[in-house]
């Protein structure tokens, strides 16, 4: 009777209606926005299902033959293939992967709203996470970020647990979550922030003589900090990383000779703290595109009302460092707007104190019969939701349906039919900002290295052709290169060209293996 009194169906419709949102357009090949990104993992997902299953030496296709990369720890990377390993590779199963990660997400902020504030709050905050158009369109992305969001949540939960029977097993638990939010994406690390004023919240200043919290937290950061030192020492054999504490986007100077790699920084400048471009563009940002319109007031309206229950410090400290995070890198919060999802947990359970009696069936029984007012609330709710996502950036900047990057699968499948598969390619795929690029790589199912207009040159190509074996040499921007670059023009004219059919017209394929005279 117990389990069936426990039975919230509010609960499953909200998590019905998350699974609803991201399967729109889960179709979708990873050419939408942050493409790059998505294909990176797929890239490292792939050599787990056709290589070597170890997730403690990830690799990427535009590293040459060894491609050995530094990063946060590859676990969507190693499930997904897993998962690839039964069902085959699809991008489709990738992005699923990422969703099933997703309403975790939205599963375990209804628990932890539930326990620090109520069933009702607990609902409301499930169902910002489950419409926010930021966490729809990111939560059936290939990224990091999804289980980030998941881990974190669960991990506040596991701990709230714990205070309440602090138990060794519960203790590790909530240890080994902490770790993993941090551990497939570093930020998460802020959790904390929320795990501390939980503890400041349930016991006072007494919580700090509490061994076991001490135990799991220093655990907790010392196999993150464990694992970023084993990426770290990668990156310094290698060469090859994803922006975790070293710059990305860059070769060793054995495989680019002279050629000085524009890095992309995350860290604040004084100019954008101080740019009222990059604050209104922020705040445009969180009205629109993270929590909705009703959902940016609601969490205004939650930050008054939420000090009025005893778990207000761990929401105020959970946000807080989430905000330190925004003005700390402020420059990659302006780039990418996945930066941002650590601050949606602790907005969600902000706009679920407020809303919670639109999700009180006590509450609105007073105002008409009960299934007469669950009806019209739901039905409103949905309404704005839908409505809240039409009018989001999400559909034009992130989805994108008219500017999708579908040229990189046509030119890619038809590298597949001209490269030899153990053939290594080299490949320009942007004008600026694109070394490291995954792109054609990835579609052609070929390995090799990757530069833009701007790093490429005659000496990196002849570098790569006769010490690292590169035979091949293509670019999606085909006609752009040898206009920027006479240099490299003049240079590739001693190769033959492969001529391409008109569907890949723009793509540059020159064979490095059959010299001719000029």
């Amino acid at each position: 009777m117990r389990r069936l009194a426990s039975f919230d169906l509010a609960a499953v419709s909200i998590v019905l209606l998350a699974a609803a949102f991201r399967f729109y357009r889960i179709e979708f090949s990873f050419v939408d926005a942050h493409s790059w990104r998505q294909v990176t993992n797929a890239d490292i997902t792939r050599h787990f299902a056709e290589g070597v299953m170890n997730p403690f030496m990830p690799r990427v296709s535009w590293g040459g033959l060894n491609g050995a990369v530094g990063m946060e720890f590859p676990l969507l990377h190693y499930l997904t293939a897993i998962v690839w390993l039964i069902t085959g590779e699809t991008e489709r199963i990738a992005r699923t992967v990422a969703v099933a990660f997703s309403l975790a997400s939205v599963v375990l902020m209804y628990f932890l709203g539930t326990r620090l504030f109520g069933r009702p709050a607990g609902r409301a905050a499930a169902f910002l996470l489950a419409v926010s158009p930021s966490a729809v369109y990111f939560g059936r992305s290939f990224l990091s970020d999804t289980p980030m969001l998941a881990f974190s949540i669960g991990a506040v939960l596991a701990w709230d647990r714990y205070f309440d029977r602090p138990t060794a097993l519960r203790m590790v638990v909530a240890a080994l979550i902490t770790a993993l939010a941090a551990l497939v994406k570093l930020p998460a690390i802020l959790v904390l922030g929320g795990i501390g004023g939980l503890a400041l919240s349930r016991h006072r200043w007494a919580a700090l003589r509490d061994k076991g919290l001490w135990a799991g937290c220093l655990s907790a950061v010392l196999l993150v900090a464990a694992w970023y030192w084993h990426a770290d020492r990668i990156y310094l054999e290698t060469g090859l990383t994803q922006a975790v504490f070293r710059p990305s986007g860059t070769y060793p100077q054995d495989v680019a000779p002279d050629v000085l790699f524009g890095s992309i920084s995350h860290w604040s400048t004084s100019q954008q703290l101080l740019s009222r471009e990059f604050w209104v563009g922020m705040l445009d940002r969180f009205f629109g595109l993270h929590l909705t319109a009703f959902g940016f007031l609601g969490a205004l309206v939650g930050t008054v009302f939420v000090w009025r229950s005893g778990r207000g410090l761990a929401v105020g400290l959970w946000a807080l460092a989430g905000f330190t995070l925004l003005v700390v890198a402020a420059e990659g919060q302006w780039k990418h707007e996945f930066h941002q999802l650590p601050l949606l947990p602790p907005l969600a359970l902000l706009f679920g104190v407020a809303a919670a009696p639109l999700f009180d069936g006590s509450v609105l029984k007073r105002y008409a019969p009960l299934p007469l007012a669950v009806f019209v609330v739901a039905i409103g709710l949905c309404a704005a939701s839908v409505e809240a996502f039409r009018q989001s950036s999400a559909r034009v900047t992130l989805y994108r349906t008219e500017t999708l990057s579908g040229h990189f699968i046509a030119h890619g499948s038809y590298l597949q039919s001209v490269v030899p598969p153990d053939a290594l390619i080299i490949t320009v795929d942007y004008d600026m900002e694109g070394a490291n690029s995954p792109m054609l790589v990835y579609y052609a199912r070929r390995q090799g290295w990757s530069f833009d207009i701007s790093t490429i040159s005659p000496k990196v190509i002849e570098n790569l052709r006769t010490f690292y074996g590169a035979k091949y040499f293509a670019s999606s921007i085909g006609a752009r290169l040898l206009e920027k670059r006479p240099d490299v023009e003049y240079y590739l004219k001693g190769f033959e060209r492969i001529s391409t059919p008109y569907e890949v017209n723009d793509l540059l394929l020159v064979d490095l293996g059959k010299a001719k005279a000029r």
